[in-house]
Formats: structure tokens, sequence, C-alpha cells
């Protein structure tokens, strides 16, 4: 993938806006499950409401990107990025946040961008910065801090963990597939088809939970319109949008800020206590994050200018 050229602040904010967006979307969710409303229906519905809004958007903004005119490898590679991305990744955050405790899914989901760093050194060469690694590390031991207050009893904890693993590197997989699609792909098309192709793909898992089915509260439809509309239609678009402009070590390195903005979304809605430790570990992960995005220095008389990291 070539990483665009050009000002940082838009896709900044993009990926800024879809950390956002998922950090909530963990308030949403479980408000959703403690209704016992299937898991697995919920991802689906998510997506088919997403995949409802961004093909009518993406024929309307980007009618001259036409699937026929992809190589078969370009999609194989979309449908592939789809399913790990969606399906793969989801299927096994669900069953590992349900089997290990909040804080050891969240330090482990905390690790995608090391598994990214590794990702991209081994197939793509890609060079990192020391200062980034460093920021990197710093990110993660704020992550830790954010989240090591809570409970980690659970007997099936190994097999959770296992399964959280299993969804880093299903995020991994999707970055990594997405990479060569950004340029036969704008992002608004390469977000609405990997939705569609997630959305069909979890219709089976959706419907092995029929026994479980139930018409939800008001409420319970508005969170999942806010899933569908908001976490996966405008944070997925923000996210690729933000992809191909500052390169994958540098995007992925924003997926540490979630848990701290789940945790201030579980302080703010649902009244839970957040504790000056977790403060200290946010205020951590936002550190890391920029020293990840830190120029290189100049020699004097110099401008600087950013990595294309």
């Amino acid at each position: 993938m070539t990483v665009r050229t050009g000002s940082r602040l838009l896709p900044t904010l993009a990926v800024l806006a879809s950390m956002l967006l998922w950090g909530l979307s963990f308030v949403s969710s479980k408000a959703v499950l403690n209704t016992g409303f299937p898991p697995m229906t919920m991802v689906c519905l998510r997506f088919l409401i997403a995949s409802a809004i961004l093909l009518p958007l993406r024929r309307r903004l980007e009618p001259h990107i036409r699937l026929a005119k992809l190589t078969r490898r370009q999609r194989w590679l979309l449908f592939l990025s789809g399913f790990i991305g969606v399906t793969a990744y989801f299927f096994c955050e669900a069953r590992g946040i349900k089997l290990t405790s909040a804080s050891n899914a969240t330090l482990i989901i905390a690790t995608i961008p090391v598994i990214t760093v590794l990702a991209e050194w081994v197939f793509f060469r890609t060079h990192l910065r020391w200062i980034q690694a460093v920021g990197i590390a710093l990110s993660i031991v704020g992550v830790y801090f954010v989240v090591r207050r809570s409970p980690v009893h659970f007997p099936h904890a190994l097999a959770g963990n296992l399964f959280m693993l299993g969804a880093c590197l299903a995020w991994v997989g999707y970055v990594v597939a997405s990479r060569d699609l950004h340029e036969p792909l704008a992002g608004l098309s390469l977000t609405a088809y990997q939705a569609a192709v997630g959305a069909v793909t979890l219709i089976p898992l959706a419907l092995s939970e029929i026994p479980s089915w139930r018409l939800g509260s008001p409420l319970v439809w508005l969170n999942l319109l806010y899933l569908g509309v908001f976490c996966s239609a405008v944070a997925y678009f923000c996210y690729m949008y933000a992809l191909a402009r500052l390169g994958p070590i540098v995007v992925s390195s924003y997926t540490n800020i979630i848990p701290f903005i789940g945790a201030v979304g579980g302080l703010l809605i649902l009244g839970e206590r957040l504790a000056w430790v977790q403060l200290a570990g946010g205020l951590a992960v936002i550190g890391g994050v920029f020293l990840v995005n830190r120029r290189p220095c100049a020699p004097c008389g110099t401008p600087a200018s950013w990595d294309s990291d």
C-alpha cells in the first residue's frame, strides 16, 4: 500500500473518530447483550444495517468503481479482508469476552499494534523508528493500568485468551489483506464491500442462534442502530480513510485508545468507577500514540517531514 502524503489533520481526526465510536461500542454492545440478545445475531444485524447504508451511498458517490474492473486476485483479497475483518474478528471477540475477564480481553487487544509491526516487518520489511517502538510499548503499559482492576478469575480464561489472540490476528490479517485494495477501491467502496461480505458470512452464525432469538425493547434497537450506523458504517469508513493516508503502523497504534474510551464511557454512561491508576494509564496511552506519530528531528534549517511508515 502506498501511503498518501499531504496534510495529516483530516486522517488523524478520522482515526480518532473511529476509535471514539468503537470505544463507546463496548458500552452499547453491553447494553444489548445484558438483555439476553444473542451475540452473533447482534453482530450480523449491525453489519446488515451498515451494508444497507454504505452500498447505496457507494453507488451514488463512487459510481465509477466496479467490482468487474478488479482482477481475480483483488476480488479474492476483498472477500478475504471482509471475512477476516468482520466475521472472524467478531466471532473470536464475542467468545473471548464471554470466557475471560474484560481486563484480559482488552489487554490482549492492545497487542494489535505490536502484532501489526511484526507483520509489517516480516511480510513487507517496513522500517520502524525506535521512538515508535517506545511509543507502542508505552501505550501497552498504559492499557495495562486502564484495565488492571477488572476481575481475572475465570475457569475458562485460557480458552478466552486464545480467542482474543485470534481476534488480534484476525484484525492484523484484515489490515494486511486490505493493503493492496486502496488503489483500485476508494475508501467508501472498500468499506461497503467488506461490510457486505461480513454481513453475508455472519448470517449462518446468526441462524444458529434462532432458539435464543427474542424481540428486543426499543432501547435495544436504538443501540443496534448506533452500532450499525456509527460503529460499523461511519467508523470503518474513517478507519480505512486514515489507513490509506497514515499507514498501518501509525493507525494501528491508535487502537490502544479504545480501552480508555471504553472505561470513560462506562464511568459516564453505566456509572462504573474509574480509579486514578486507570486515568494515569489513559494518559500513558495518549502519550504513546504521540510518540508513534512524532515527526523525526530534521537538521537545523531543514523543515521536518512525516515518515511514510
